[in-house]
């Protein structure tokens, strides 16, 4: 840290746990748009917004946001990056417990969470590096480069997709322990091909054919799975981590 408070670039280690959270809701909240508001960020997390609004105040003094009094709040390219090494770190943990240590898809965000804020960058790199550089984790998220940059991905939900369309899905946009445990019942997992066979009308139930069995789900668990806009037979085998899931 600087003598006027502000972190420099390859400061990220001496960020609090608490800061880092913070960092990486407002990121998630905002990737779809530049800026949230206060009261956004004190739902996402279960905080008061009195809470929040200190903290936010903070972090916008030490140059990792950007908000003025009743403005919403949006990320400097400094707090940005900031974010995406810690998503980083923690979805390449997410990989390392699935392929290598016999975790459930489900019981990864948990653990995870606990060990992202210290492992150092190097031990995130070895992680990398002894994983194969992969570019998902074990849910289909993208892994943030080490320089902080996501690419971006032509996705959108199940539920979208029309009868008779086959689908890849490619990401599972859901932290809920019990969703995800329910989707790997039905191998709706990333890298798997289904067909649509049925939609019901006003979002009623979507039946899915893997080529073995057809199995129905509800609109509400199909808005939450992401598939490939154009399906990609290149997709990257790191999607899913384990071969068994490979349709």
């Amino acid at each position: 840290m600087t003598q006027s408070g502000r972190f420099r670039d390859g400061d990220l280690k001496r960020l609090s746990e608490s800061n880092e959270m913070y960092l990486v809701v407002i990121w998630r909240l905002t990737e779809n748009s530049r800026e949230v508001s206060v009261s956004d960020i004190a739902r996402a997390l279960g905080h008061s917004l009195s809470t929040v609004s200190e903290k936010v105040m903070r972090l916008t003094q030490s140059g990792l946001l950007h908000h003025e009094w009743r403005e919403r709040v949006s990320m400097t390219s400094r707090g940005r990056r900031m974010a995406c090494r810690t998503i980083r770190r923690r979805r390449l943990l997410e990989t390392f417990l699935f392929r290598m240590a016999g975790y459930a898809i489900h019981e990864l965000y948990e653990e995870a969470c606990k060990l992202e804020h210290v492992i150092s960058e190097r031990f995130a790199d070895e992680l990398d590096r002894m994983l194969g550089y992969p570019q998902h984790n074990p849910h289909g998220h993208i892994i943030p480069g080490r320089d902080g940059r996501v690419r971006a991905e032509d996705l959108e939900p199940l539920s979208v997709a029309g009868e008779s369309r086959m689908v890849r899905i490619a990401r599972l946009r859901s932290d809920d322990s019990g969703v995800l445990a329910y989707a790997a019942s039905l191998g709706l997992l990333p890298g798997r091909s289904f067909m649509v066979v049925e939609k019901a009308p006003l979002h009623g139930p979507m039946t899915l054919d893997d080529g073995s069995r057809c199995i129905a789900i509800s609109h509400e668990v199909a808005s939450i799975i992401d598939i490939h806009a154009g399906l990609d037979d290149d997709l990257d085998e790191s999607v899913g981590g384990r071969q068994s899931f490979a349709h």
